[in-house]
């Protein structure tokens, strides 16, 4: 066998350890912002969401009439236009077509 040396040389784009873990510190961060903003814009909509549902208890629990079978604004469109509840044209008017669950906002 010949005794073959084999040559090796560095790369000229090497990186130090230090270089990679400060570059890789770096890359981390600016991926971790995006998540960071989406988690406060989420937690700033989810707060919004919750003062307006407290806001909207504490207005019914403060109103006088409650309930929209004793609210007579309503009675009166219902004698006048819509006949009865759940007539076809109050629920044409009044009910949505469909549903979207929306409990785990």
């Amino acid at each position: 066998m010949k005794d073959e040396r084999y040559q090796y040389e560095e790369s000229p784009s090497y990186v130090s350890r230090r270089e990679f873990i400060t570059i890789s510190g770096i890359v981390i961060a600016i991926l971790a912002l995006p998540a960071v903003w989406i988690r406060s814009a989420v937690v700033k909509r989810n707060n919004y969401i919750r003062a307006r549902i407290n806001g909207l208890y504490r207005d019914d629990t403060g109103s006088k009439v409650r309930v929209s079978h004793g609210n007579s604004g309503v009675a009166k469109l219902y004698k006048d236009f819509a006949g009865h509840p759940l007539s076809e044209v109050s629920e044409e008017l009044f009910h949505t077509q469909s549903y979207i669950n929306r409990t785990r906002i």
